[in-house]
């Protein structure tokens, strides 16, 4: 048995590695979406604060508890979870959103990041699948999952 070549869980450390930077990079994204998702709840003005202030809150409480899965599951494979904005912000392909009012432009950009965000989980799925992550591979499934309820929601609240 070969266990120089593995992590502690026992997944073979070459493709682990790669799915440890992906898992680093969709950190960063969620931490950049929280905190837009937290401008956006403080923010919203006009006749749809009600409700978007309350599912922005929904949405902001969601990805605190990804953030946390995706760190703790960076450690479970061996890596070291990012832990300061000035890095996220590096890293992060999302990109910080300041003052928005508006509720269309908030919920428009919270459906281009759902988007993002689903495109960089199935990316995510792949390598799990390639490296026999599967911890890996069901976070990115609910993920997923999650996601694309949101952005079918989302789609038809902007429906006029």
């Amino acid at each position: 048995m070969d266990t120089n070549n593995k992590n502690r869980v026992g997944l073979y450390l070459t493709t682990t590695n790669q799915v440890i930077t992906e898992l680093s990079k969709l950190l960063a994204n969620y931490q950049v979406f929280y905190t837009n998702l937290r401008g956006l709840h403080w923010n919203i003005k006009g006749d749809k604060f009600y409700d978007l202030h309350g599912i922005y809150e929904e949405y902001y409480n969601e990805i605190a508890e990804k953030i946390d899965e995706i760190a703790e599951r960076i450690v479970i494979l061996g890596g070291t979870p990012e832990n300061s904005f000035s890095e996220y912000l590096k890293i992060s392909e999302i990109k910080e959103i300041t003052h928005v009012y508006d509720w269309k432009t908030g919920v428009l950009n919270v459906l281009e990041t759902l988007q993002f965000l689903v495109s960089k989980l199935r990316e995510l799925h792949a390598s799990g699948i390639k490296s026999g992550d599967h911890g890996t591979v069901s976070l990115a499934n609910h993920g997923i999952k999650s996601f694309e309820k949101k952005i079918w929601m989302l789609s038809a609240y902007t429906q006029e």
